[in-house]
């Protein structure tokens, strides 16, 4: 019998192989629970070490000056800077060969001021304050013409890339659209042109139709597990109505998605062991020129999984874990 069905992703294209057989390996999981490895002494990010983190760029704070205690959320420029925001983008070309100056803004959003507290676990108010953050600076870096595109990301726990133990998510402002948004972009554009709709609305319309890969419906604010995940628990939180560009998001809109992502992160954590995860979140080209066709949306890719050669040589994500179960499992 056939258990392994190839998927397409509708807005990208892209091949997802997904297991579709009922009883799991425990093996085809890596679960293990992200662990404080960083002295609280030693931490740039903790609250009275304001010097160390860098020049605060932004602040929530209740009153007093910046760059010293009393604050809840805080933005500081990244000490190592993979894109830097002095000059002007030269692009130089060799033949086949084509390369760029890295400008661009790297930003780092320290989300508490205690060393020991997930992202998931603030309230929700607090929460709303780090989205908050998250707008505001998307809202100042559009007003530099040099800048095409911003990416917002967090990577939670060592396996998914975090240096540092204490909760905070990067803002990464690009001179051009990276290939990740560049591939949902193109494949937006083409069923705008071709239905004269979103993508991601008509997706939703579907997905909220059909029920299984629903997670949580509430507040305006959709979870779901992708048709095409790319790895187990593989979640998308995106607003119900058309909403392009993150930066235009009300503050009732980023308070239901506090609300969610908490919700949803206390699922993905009883289910996984508290696992490494990743999110992003992808919004429109800071122009506007998408607006039409494409839909801010945040992804938690939970990092329970390994690609093999099989991943790197054929372009085909191996997922050992069915969305319409993953689902089943989160809204249990």
């Amino acid at each position: 019998m056939i258990t392994t069905e190839l998927r397409t992703d509708p807005i990208t294209g892209r091949i997802v192989a997904i297991d579709l057989s009922p009883f799991k390996r425990r093996d085809d999981f890596e679960l293990e629970p992200v662990r404080l490895e960083d002295a609280p002494s030693k931490c740039p990010l903790c609250e009275g070490r304001e010097a160390d983190a860098g020049p605060e760029i932004l602040a929530w704070r209740e009153g007093g000056p910046a760059n010293v205690p009393g604050w809840s959320v805080r933005v500081v420029p990244n000490r190592h800077p993979m894109l830097r925001i002095e000059g002007q983008t030269t692009v130089r070309s060799e033949g086949l060969l084509e390369s760029r100056d890295g400008l661009g803004a790297h930003e780092v959003i320290v989300e508490t001021p205690i060393h020991d507290q997930p992202l998931h676990t603030l309230d929700v108010d607090h929460l709303w304050r780090v989205l908050w953050a998250w707008r505001t600076r998307i809202l100042d870096l559009k007003r530099d013409s040099r800048f095409v595109s911003a990416v917002i990301f967090k990577n939670h726990g060592r396996a998914a890339g975090a240096l540092l133990d204490h909760s905070h998510s990067q803002l990464a402002a690009y001179p051009l659209i990276p290939p990740a948004l560049s591939d949902k972009l193109r494949g937006a554009a083409r069923h705008l042109s071709k239905a004269g709709k979103c993508v991601f609305c008509d997706l939703i319309v579907q997905e909220v139709t059909d029920g299984r890969r629903i997670i949580r419906d509430q507040d305006s604010i959709l979870a779901i597990a992708p048709y095409a995940s790319r790895v187990p628990f593989e979640t998308w939180l995106m607003a119900r109505d058309h909403r392009p560009r993150f930066e235009d998001a009300s503050d009732d809109t980023l308070r239901a998605l506090a609300a969610s992502l908490k919700a949803v992160m206390a699922r993905i954590d009883w289910a996984l062991e508290r696992p490494a995860c990743n999110f992003v979140l992808h919004t429109g080209p800071l122009s506007g020129e998408g607006d039409a066709a494409f839909h801010w949306h945040l992804e938690i890719i939970p990092r329970v999984t390994r690609f093999s050669g099989l991943e790197w040589g054929s372009g085909v994500h191996r997922n050992p874990v069915s969305p319409e179960e993953s689902a089943r499992v989160l809204r249990s």
